[in-house]
């Protein structure tokens, strides 16, 4: 059995925890083990398709949405089968955990190592989007989000916070809110649609984004189907009145709410509308968003399955 991880270096905190992850593997004894660590930004992509290319079962992520984002574009980005993918894992030790509350996957080396053992293994879904103008594709295991989200995240992309990444997310969603024009977006799923002037939309693989905001509360990863979630023309008045109900992951009931089912969409804005996938910023629509059922199989404890 091999296993390689990959290491987010860019997040500092980690070089304290790199001792005691090594010492749990060698206590272990799970096999052969190749711990990877990041240079620069994308790296992970680039690591993780080698990886999966020179055959490895179990491919760990070590970090936090990003780094998980990075390694599942580096597995299908790979030259082999899905059939021989290796097995995706997290260590969730970044800044936001967010898919790892949706599948309760904790921080522990301990209970990774369990699950490794037991190859305690679920077949999920991941998202993928095509932008039409060119024609990149990038896949997404989470949440993409359109709109305010996606300029929130290209803003902390570009800033940091002594206070930590939920009052950075905070203080750019409202400072968004001031900033950010409402764009004039279509959605069509081929069996619904919608369109007007929008703040935000979820299109939803798991259940939180923005560190522990549960935008998609009826979001299930190996379902088959995306939870979207609309957010049309609301003031910040809206979003501040209901931010206790999405962190408790309570509907909200307003007339520019609106929750939907879909397997794949197709999103048009004539006006520039980013679009970001998993916290990273993939660019601008036109696209089409659509899910690969049981694409991969992810590592969990058993009593989560």
């Amino acid at each position: 059995m091999k296993i390689v991880f990959v290491v987010n270096n860019k997040n500092k905190r980690l070089q304290n925890e790199l001792p005691g992850l090594n010492k749990c593997l060698e206590e272990g004894e799970i096999g052969l083990t190749e711990i990877l660590f990041t240079t620069k930004g994308k790296h992970a992509i680039e690591l993780a398709r080698e990886a999966t290319e020179r055959e490895c079962d179990f491919l760990i992520g070590v970090g936090g949405d990003g780094t998980l984002h990075e390694l599942i574009n580096g597995v299908l980005l790979s030259n082999i089968p899905s059939e021989s993918y290796p097995a995706i894992g997290l260590l969730p030790w970044g800044s936001a955990n967010d898919f790892a509350r949706t599948v309760g996957v904790s921080n522990s080396p301990d209970e990774l190592i369990r699950s490794i053992k037991a190859n305690s293994t679920k077949k999920i879904d991941l998202g993928k989007i095509v932008l039409h103008q060119t024609k990149e594709i990038r896949y997404f295991i989470n949440i993409a989000g359109l709109g305010l989200g996606a300029e929130v995240v290209k803003g902390m992309e570009q800033t940091t916070s002594r206070l930590g990444p939920g009052f950075n997310y905070f203080k750019h969603i409202i400072t968004g809110f001031f900033r950010y024009s409402k764009k004039e977006v279509s959605c069509n799923s081929g069996d619904w649609k919608w369109k007007g002037k929008l703040l935000q939309m979820a299109v939803a693989n798991g259940r939180y984004f923005g560190n522990a905001i549960c935008v998609a509360p009826d979001a299930v990863p190996d379902d088959g189907v995306f939870q979207v979630v609309i957010f049309g023309n609301l003031s910040i008045w809206d979003y501040l009145k209901n931010l206790r109900n999405l962190k408790k992951g309570t509907r909200i009931k307003h007339s520019e709410v609106h929750y939907y089912k879909a397997k794949e969409i197709v999103l048009e804005s004539e006006e520039p509308c980013g679009i970001e996938a998993d916290g990273e910023y993939v660019g601008i629509l036109p696209a089409t968003i659509s899910i690969l059922p049981g694409a991969i199989s992810f590592l969990m404890p058993s009593d989560s399955r």
